[in-house]
């Protein structure tokens, strides 16, 4: 179906779940999927699986600030987070591992937050940008 409507709120589904580059240069950037639309069961689920053994801590308003952060970053590698080029540790670069990007996002929180708003924004997803 095609509406009036389509170039302000639709996505494409394959865009959202294959993911779209972020890059920071010519040769940094993050392989990202939407954080959300197409992407939120994975979403949900990763979310889901990262706060449960802490529930009774949410639902008590006892949860750090710090643990909240990093089951959002476990969350966002495990449901977003698909590849990197050009990211380098200790002056060496480093292939993607969830391993590795969880503590390495930790430790760039504010390029984590950046990736976050750019996946969950609906218009980077959209199929006339040429983002696939």
């Amino acid at each position: 179906m095609k509406t009036n409507l389509d170039k302000f709120y639709k996505t494409d589904k394959k865009i959202e779940t294959e993911g779209i580059w972020f890059l920071i240069s010519e040769n940094v950037g993050f392989l990202i999927k939407r954080f959300g639309g197409y992407n939120a069961p994975d979403v949900k689920a990763a979310l889901a699986k990262h706060y449960k053994p802490y529930a009774k801590q949410v639902d008590n308003g006892t949860i750090s600030p710090e643990k909240e952060r990093e089951i959002l970053a476990k969350s966002f590698v495990d449901s977003v987070v698909l590849d990197w080029k050009g990211v380098e540790i200790d002056e060496k670069i480093v292939p993607f591992s969830k391993e590795v990007a969880i503590p390495f996002f930790l430790g760039l929180p504010d390029l984590m937050d950046a990736l976050t708003t750019y996946a969950s924004n609906a218009d980077n997803y959209r199929e006339d940008l040429g983002n696939s």
